[in-house]
């Protein structure tokens, strides 16, 4: 079997989507073709965004006239232990920022944005991690699992264990954290994961399921493929993930097998199966029609507050809807009444992909001090 590393973007992706490293290990192990496919636009989008947003970080600590060592590049050809032991070891070079330190440490490699020098009276001088994230507002849990990998590795390199790591944030803020915070998190993951990566092909028994991580993975198109020639639950438009455990412990377990549903699903409600069964009917039935126009369903309003009330949960028109507005051509609108129907129209639709909870995850739930 191929040795298996642990990286930063495996610990990102493995936190949204276990079925990830399943393929992965596939690719590494010469069991299936690596992708062909590469980013996406989207992906791609935020893969350049946050090349400019590290370089504008760059950018901030030359004009404070920080000293700056920046790491020379991976050789074309060259392997990344190789990279590592070129660089060498730059922190008693007394450089105030490392930037692209390469480190591989206790099975798992990354590259560290910038390592920071800090000067304190009692610990003496340690480098602290600094990442460059495009997230505005608060860290996520694989960014910070990756600082405290980034942790580790100095104190593994210098002897000495950095009291903080940090996120710049694509806002131009900073988010602080004690290291110490998130180390039996951090352990009891890198446990987790370890198990993982070392366990032989096809005893994981993951399989595929929407997450965040759909929209940047490389096997997305692998994962749709599977879904299609599976007719999978997934586009059921309205369907929600939680109600596809208990329709497959039923034997239900595609499209077709929904729209033809006679008997009551054990976990689901009746009036919510019945329309669920109604939902899959009308997509079965636009696969047939082709091209043609899509059938749709007019439902009577009830005593449910939004089922049949679609127009009306509307928000009621202001004094903005009547006036010249130069981005669609200098029209002039007519004051509009709130629209009212006793109906909801069913489409087929594909489906929104459901984020996929991290269990136990500390970020929100402790403190973090922020600062500049």
């Amino acid at each position: 079997m191929t040795e298996r590393f642990i990286t930063p973007s495996k610990i990102t992706a493995w936190l949204d989507c276990a079925h990830f490293l399943a393929l992965k290990h596939q690719v590494e192990d010469g069991l299936r073709e690596a992708p062909t496919g590469g980013m996406g636009s989207f992906a791609r989008l935020l893969a350049d965004k946050g090349m400019q947003h590290e370089a504008a970080c760059l950018d901030e600590y030359e004009r404070e006239g920080k000293s700056i060592f920046r790491v020379p590049e991976r050789g074309k050809r060259e392997s990344f232990g190789n990279w590592v032991e070129r660089v060498g070891d730059p922190f008693d070079q007394d450089w105030d920022v490392i930037y692209q330190m390469p480190f591989a440490h206790d099975g798992i490699r990354g590259i560290a944005d910038f390592l920071v020098r800090v000067v304190d009276a009692e610990a003496g001088t340690t480098y602290e991690p600094v990442d460059a994230k495009l997230a505005r507002k608060e860290a996520k849990t694989g960014h910070v699992l990756q600082l405290c990998f980034y942790a580790d590795a100095i104190e593994a390199s210098t002897g000495r264990r950095p009291a903080r790591m940090h996120l710049w944030l694509g806002s131009g803020t900073q988010e602080t954290f004690a290291v110490e915070d998130f180390g039996a998190y951090w352990r009891r993951l890198r446990r987790q994961l370890s198990a993982v990566m070392d366990a032989p092909i096809g005893t994981i028994g993951t399989k595929p399921e929407p997450c965040n991580h759909c929209a940047f993975c490389e096997f997305a198109d692998v994962c749709d493929a599977q879904w299609r020639d599976e007719d999978s639950l997934i586009y059921v438009a309205g369907l929600r993930s939680s109600e596809r455990t208990p329709l497959e412990d039923c034997g239900v377990s595609s499209l077709v097998e929904l729209a033809e549903r006679t008997t009551p699903v054990e976990g689901v409600g009746q009036e919510r199966q019945s329309r669920l069964v109604v939902q899959a009917q009308l997509q079965s039935l636009a696969r047939e029609n082709g091209a043609g126009a899509p059938p749709f369903l007019l439902i009577e309003g009830g005593e449910d507050p939004t089922w049949g009330h679609g127009f009306d949960q509307l928000p009621a028109p202001d004094t903005g809807s009547a006036r010249r507005l130069p981005s669609i051509g200098g029209l002039q609108l007519a004051p509009h009444r709130r629209a009212r129907a006793p109906f909801r129209l069913l489409l087929p639709a594909p489906p929104e992909p459901q984020a996929i909870p991290v269990r136990g995850s500390p970020v929100g739930e402790r403190g973090v001090n922020r600062g500049q």
